[in-house]
């Protein structure tokens, strides 16, 4: 038996939803285009509460820009913080419905929060 102290690194996300009430889910998760997100990239991961949306091309979720139109399917955010590698696509909860808070959240443009009226509701 080794009684001999050890650190061990425990990984905590920032919180980014307000409350638990409402919340859904996109069932079976949602497979993130790796290449798409390069501050990922540089950063190793992808932050909890990063908008994407489902690109229709490739039904891969790539993240939310300015320039991103309020037409795309799939729009949500992601549940958990998830680790980027390149050449791999990790796959990630989706955040379909609830109350985040819009400082904690990355990506939310206007547009993104037309694409999700009604589901996510940001000013409660």
């Amino acid at each position: 038996m080794n009684l001999q102290p050890y650190t061990q690194k425990v990984v905590g996300q920032a919180e980014f939803l307000r409350n638990a009430v409402g919340t859904e889910y996109k069932t079976g998760g949602a497979t993130l285009d790796a290449s798409a997100f390069t501050d990922a990239l540089e950063a190793g991961f992808v932050k909890a509460g990063t908008a994407v949306y489902r690109d229709g091309a490739s039904g891969l979720y790539k993240p939310w820009g300015e320039l991103t139109e309020a037409t795309e399917l799939g729009a949500g955010l992601t549940s958990h913080d998830v680790t980027i590698t390149t050449g791999q696509n990790p796959i990630v909860g989706v955040l379909a419905a609830g109350h985040p808070l819009e400082n904690k959240c990355t990506g939310v443009t206007d547009a993104f929060k037309e694409a999700t009226k009604g589901r996510i509701v940001f000013d409660i």
